[in-house]
C-alpha cells in the first residue's frame, strides 16, 4: 500500500483572471503552478529539517477558486442578503462586521480613542454602542452608527496589523460568506471533501494542510467526513480559527464559554500543527491552543517573503518536519 497522500487546502482569492477563464488547460495550468508554489515551501522545508522531498504524484490540491468567488457574486446580483452570522450565546447583534469588530477588540480598539468624527455627541454614541456590543448587551444599530463604528474598527485593525483596509475587508467577507451562506459552503466543502475521500481511497492516509480561510474549511472537514478518513495530522497555517465569530460557526455546534474540542477522528484527537506569523492579520488570534482542547501544538514563524504567505509557511523546518515525518511512517512528534 503507498504511504499517506497530502491534500492542499487554498484559501481565498485564488481565482482565475476572467480572460483565462473557460479555458481547461488554462485552468490545468493555473493549479499546477499554484500546487507547485506549496511544494515548493514545503520542499525547502524539509531540505532543512533533513527530510526526503514530497512525491508531486500523491499530492492533491482541490481547487474552489472560481467556484467560490461565482458563488458569491451570484448571491449579491440576486439581491440576496449577506452574511449574517447566527449567534449561539449572547444577544449581541451578529453579522460579517462582527469580525471585523471581534479582530479590533482583540487588538485593543477604543473607539473615543479614533478620529470617528468632529461632533462630540458622535464620537460618545459610538462609544456607548462599542461599551454594549464588547459586553454582550442588546443594542439596535442603525445603518449610521452600524458604518461609523465598524468603519472605525477597520482603520484601527488596518494600523495595528499594517494590512490594508481592502485586503481586511473582503477577506473578513469572504470568510463570513463560507460560514453564513449555506449554498456556498456546500460548494466548497463538497470540492474539498471530494479530493480528500479520493485520496484516502488511493492512499492509507491522508495528511490535510490548510491555509487562510482554507483552514476553516480543513476544521469542517473533520465533521463533513465523520471518521471516515484517517488523517494522521492536520496542519494549518495562517489560519482565522481563532476568531469568536469563527469558532462560534464552524461544525460542530459548540458553546462558546467553554474550549472548542480540536479536530476529532472516531473521537479521538487528530494530531493538529498550527503555524502562525504574528504579523500576519488572518492569524490574528494565536497561540490556538488557548482556544481548543486536543493537544493542539502551535508553531510561531517568521516568514521572510510576506507574513501570510503559505510557501514561506511551509518553508520553515518547524512546520514542514512533522509532515515529511508523517509523510515517512513516522509519528509527527
Amino acid at each position: 500500500m503507498p504511504g499517506p497522500a497530502l491534500v492542499l487546502v487554498h484559501g481565498r482569492s485564488q481565482q482565475m483572471a476572467p480572460a483565462d477563464r473557460g479555458n481547461p488547460a488554462a485552468e490545468a495550468a493555473f493549479v499546477q503552478r499554484k500546487k507547485r508554489g506549496w511544494l515548493g515551501g514545503l520542499a525547502k522545508g524539509l531540505t532543512l529539517a533533513g527530510l526526503p522531498a514530497v512525491d508531486e504524484a500523491d499530492v492533491y490540491y482541490p481547487y474552489y477558486g472560481n467556484l467560490f468567488v461565482d458563488a458569491i457574486a451570484a448571491h449579491e446580483k440576486a439581491g440576496l442578503a449577506g452574511p449574517e452570522l447566527e449567534l449561539a450565546t449572547t444577544t449581541r447583534p451578529e453579522t460579517a462586521d462582527s469580525l471585523i469588530l471581534d479582530s479590533a477588540q482583540l487588538l485593543g480598539f477604543a473607539p473615543d480613542r479614533e478620529p470617528i468624527s468632529e461632533n462630540p455627541a458622535d464620537v460618545a454614541e459610538t462609544a456607548r454602542a462599542w461599551r454594549a456590543y464588547t459586553q454582550g448587551e442588546e443594542i439596535d444599530f442603525g445603518p449610521i452608527l452600524r458604518n461609523r463604528l465598524v468603519r472605525a474598527a477597520l482603520q484601527y485593525v488596518a494600523r495595528k496589523t499594517g494590512a490594508s483596509e481592502l485586503v481586511i475587508e473582503q477577506f473578513l467577507a469572504d470568510v463570513a460568506y463560507y460560514l453564513d451562506v449555506e449554498e456556498i459552503r456546500r460548494l466548497v466543502l463538497d470540492e474539498v471533501a471530494r479530493a480528500v475521500r479520493k485520496a484516502a481511497g488511493e492512499h492509507q492516509q491522508v495528511v490535510v494542510i490548510a491555509h487562510s480561510l482554507g483552514s476553516v474549511v480543513g476544521y469542517d472537514l473533520f465533521d463533513e467526513l465523520a471518521g471516515e478518513v484517517d488523517v494522521p495530522l492536520f496542519v494549518t497555517a495562517g489560519c482565522p480559527l481563532g476568531l469568536p465569530a469563527v469558532m462560534r460557526n464552524v461544525r460542530p455546534a459548540h458553546s462558546v464559554q467553554a474550549q472548542r474540542p480540536g479536530p476529532q477522528l472516531r473521537s479521538t484527537p487528530v494530531p493538529w500543527l498550527n503555524a502562525y506569523d504574528v504579523r500576519d492579520v488572518v492569524a490574528l488570534v494565536n497561540p490556538l491552543g488557548n482556544f481548543y482542547t486536543g493537544g493542539v501544538r502551535d508553531e510561531r514563524t517568521f516568514n521572510a517573503g510576506a507574513p501570510h504567505s503559505i510557501a514561506d509557511y511551509l518553508s520553515d523546518p518547524d512546520v514542514a518536519r512533522p509532515i515529511g515525518r508523517v509523510l515517512t511512517g513516522q509519528a509527527p512528534w
